[in-house]
C-alpha cells in the first residue's frame, strides 16, 4: 500500500502487481488492496497482476475473488461456491447489499454449528451495520466490498472495505474537535458516535466492536492517516500511520459460542437489542423451501452434502418452521449423499419429528428408493425399528 501511495505522488498511471513470489495471503489485507487497486482502475490507472506461482495460493486469489478485484481484464468474477470462505461481493445499493448480507447468513448457516437464533441475529446485525455505513457515509466510487470466512474455532471473520471519504473525514465534518486520525477512530467506536445523529444511532461500529471484544474475538480498522486494533492478546491501541489508507477497512471476528454474550454485546443506551433477521423472515413464512438443485453443485458425496445437512439442522434448531427439501430437478443422487442429508437429520428428529418438520417433494422414483433406503439403514443401526 506504501509503495501503490508513493508510485501514484510521482505520477505513474501504470502499476503491475507482482506477486510471484507471495507464500502466504489473508482476506484481512488482500481484500483492502483489491479495494485499492479498484479505486485506481476507476481512476483511469492500469493494473496488472502476476498471480503467486505456489498454485495453491493463486487459486485462492481467483476462488476469493481479489484477483478480478484487481485486475478484471485478465480475470473473471469467481464464480465459487464451497469450502469455508465466500468470494468477495461488491455492492452499490441497498438492494445488492441486502443480497450481499443474505449470502453471507446462508454461508454462516452452512458451515457453523449454531445453538440458537441469538448467534445468528448479532452477527447479521454487524455485518449489515457496517456495510450500511459505506452506502450511508462513504461516498465510495467503488460502493463497498464485504468477504466472510469460517474459522475452526467456531468464529466468523468479516471484512468490509471501501474508498470512499474515511472514516475520520467523514466523523470530523460534525465533530470538529477531533484533530487526529487515530483520535477519530478512537471516538468512532463509542456508542452514539455518528456523523448524522438524524439518520443513524452510531452504534454500528461500537455494536461490532462489542462483538468482538466479549466473544474475544478481534476487530481492526485502517481509514485515513490511523488504524485501531482490539486483541484479547494485546488489548486496544489506536496509531497514525505514516501512509493513508484511502477510504476504510474493517475487520470483525466474532466467536459464536455464548450467545448470551453476543446479545449483551447490543446493549444500548442500557437496554437490549433484538434485531430483526434473516431468521426472524424464516419464521414468519412458516413453511422453508430449499432447493437442492440450486443448493448444491452436486450430489455425488458426503463432503458436498455436509454443508446442506448443516444449514437444514440450523434453521430446524433456530426456528419452528416446516422445511420443504424440493427435488425436482435432481435426477440422482449417490447413497453417501443420501445418508449424510436424510439419514442423519431421520436420526435426530426421530421418526415423528421427521414427518412433522421435513417434506421431501420432488422425487423421481430412484432417488426416493435411496432415499428411503438410507433412513432404514439409519434406523437399523440405531436401534429405531
Amino acid at each position: 500500500m506504501a509503495t501503490i501511495h508513493n508510485i501514484r505522488k510521482l505520477g505513474y498511471s501504470n502499476l503491475n502487481l507482482d506477486l510471484r513470489g507471495l507464500t502466504k495471503a489473508f482476506t484481512s489485507t488482500m481484500l483492502p488492496l483489491s479495494a485499492r487497486c479498484r479505486a485506481l482502475l476507476h481512476e483511469g490507472c492500469e493494473v496488472r497482476l502476476e498471480l503467486p506461482e505456489d498454485h495453491k495460493l493463486a487459486r485462492l486469489m481467483e476462488n476469493s475473488n481479489w484477483a478480478h478485484l484487481i485486475d478484471p481484464r485478465e480475470y473473471a468474477p469467481s464464480t465459487f461456491a464451497a469450502g469455508s470462505h465466500l468470494p468477495a461481493i461488491v455492492y452499490n445499493n441497498e438492494a445488492q447489499q441486502f443480497e450481499a448480507v443474505d449470502k453471507i447468513v446462508n454461508f454462516v448457516l452452512q458451515n457453523m454449528d449454531l445453538d440458537n437464533r441469538a448467534q445468528l441475529g448479532a452477527l447479521e446485525w454487524a455485518v449489515n451495520e457496517i456495510a450500511d455505513n459505506v452506502l450511508n457515509h462513504a461516498e465510495s466510487r467503488i460502493g463497498g466490498i464485504v468477504q466472510v470466512n469460517a474459522h475452526r474455532d467456531k468464529a466468523i471473520e468479516f471484512v468490509v472495505c471501501d474508498a470512499g471519504l474515511g472514516i475520520p473525514r467523514t466523523l470530523r465534518s460534525t465533530h470538529p474537535y477531533l484533530t487526529s486520525d487515530s483520535e477519530a477512530l478512537d471516538r468512532a467506536i463509542r456508542e452514539g458516535v455518528t456523523r448524522d445523529q438524524e439518520r443513524n444511532q452510531g452504534n454500528g461500529l461500537y455494536g461490532s466492536y462489542r462483538l468482538a471484544q466479549l466473544s474475544n474475538g478481534y476487530f481492526h480498522i485502517n481509514s485515513g492517516y490511523a488504524s485501531l486494533a482490539y486483541t484479547e492478546k494485546s488489548g486496544f491501541r489506536s496509531v497514525r500511520q505514516d501512509v493513508p489508507y484511502p477510504g476504510s477497512s474493517i475487520v470483525c471476528a466474532v466467536k459464536l459460542n455464548d450467545s448470551e454474550l453476543l446479545s449483551e454485546a447490543l446493549t444500548f443506551k442500557g437496554k437490549r437489542y433484538s434485531p430483526y433477521t434473516y431468521v426472524d423472515r424464516l419464521e414468519e413464512q412458516k413453511t422453508v423451501k430449499i432447493d437442492l438443485s440450486t443448493e448444491c453443485r452436486s450430489f455425488g458425496s458426503r463432503a458436498v452434502a455436509q454443508p446442506l445437512r448443516m444449514k437444514i439442522e440450523n434453521i430446524l434448531k433456530t426456528t419452528d418452521a416446516q422445511i420443504v427439501l424440493e427435488l425436482s430437478d435432481v435426477a440422482l443422487i449417490t447413497s453417501s449423499f443420501a445418508d449424510e442429508v436424510f439419514g442423519k437429520i431421520f436420526v435426530l428428529l426421530g421418526p415423528i419429528g421427521f414427518s412433522n418438520r421435513i417434506v421431501v417433494s420432488g422425487t423421481n422414483k430412484i432417488v426416493r428408493q435411496l432415499i428411503d433406503r438410507s433412513i432404514m439403514q439409519r434406523m437399523a443401526t440405531n436401534n429405531m425399528g
